[in-house]
């Protein structure tokens, strides 16, 4: 995690991160930063503590580059859209019907909760930690990522009042600065997966997650992120 931040401190996320959430949060954020640190990363799914899940202010967000590439996905792949979201009609095709992103999205659907796409570290900065933090918009999440960025991005959770699950990607995602700052910039050539008992797990939390709520109709989408509706 040193050496991410390291690399990011004086790169757009680092000052925005240090300017929203670290200065106004000192406290708060150095709390994080010990916390994410001690992190356990070997495993594939990291719990951080509290009421995972428990209420309707949560999230679900995955990676971008877990869209198919072979066909590639029609809504394209480094943006925060998904075309059977938002166009269900349109988007009945074995590209979307094969695509882990429509599983998981559908499986939050039922849950009532929020759906994210993820981008750039930014966008997630502005998007999910800084509104979560500042007006409670998030309390919880389930947020599939690769393994490189799991601490940092402990650290934004932790530091926004965001409790939940993290997964971690099994092949195709980053393992270095380099790549994840390609990444980060929406250039990704590989396509990342996650092995079938990661994604069984997920599956259960969010069927369970289900279990408590009412079932929203479709996703309506404000700003980068999908609402159930």
């Amino acid at each position: 995690m040193l050496n991410f931040c390291l690399h990011s401190v004086f790169r757009e996320y680092g000052l925005k991160f240090l300017r929203r959430i670290a200065a106004p949060h000192p406290v708060r954020t150095a709390k994080a930063f010990l916390q994410a640190g001690k992190i356990d990363v070997s495993g594939n799914m990291i719990c951080l503590p509290g009421p995972c899940l428990s209420d309707e202010h949560w999230i679900v967000g995955v990676g971008f580059c877990l869209k198919p590439m072979d066909p590639l996905c029609p809504a394209g792949r480094a943006n925060h859209d998904c075309h059977l979201f938002e166009h269900p009609a349109l988007s009945d095709s074995p590209t979307c019907r094969n695509c882990l992103i429509r599983e998981l999205g559908m499986l939050t659907l039922k849950t009532g909760s929020a759906f994210y796409v993820m981008t750039s570290a930014r966008d997630v900065l502005l998007d999910v930690f800084e509104p979560s933090l500042r007006e409670g918009l998030f309390t919880s999440g389930l947020f599939v990522l690769c393994r490189y960025s799991v601490q940092p991005f402990a650290v934004g959770m932790l530091a926004s009042r965001i409790q939940g699950y993290i997964f971690q990607f099994n092949r195709g995602d980053c393992r270095d600065y380099k790549t994840w700052l390609l990444a980060d910039r929406g250039i990704k050539n590989e396509q990342t997966e996650i092995i079938d008992s990661t994604r069984a797990t997920i599956g259960e939390i969010l069927k369970n997650a289900s279990k408590r709520s009412i079932p929203a109709v479709r996703f309506k989408k404000r700003g980068n992120i999908f609402f159930a509706k």
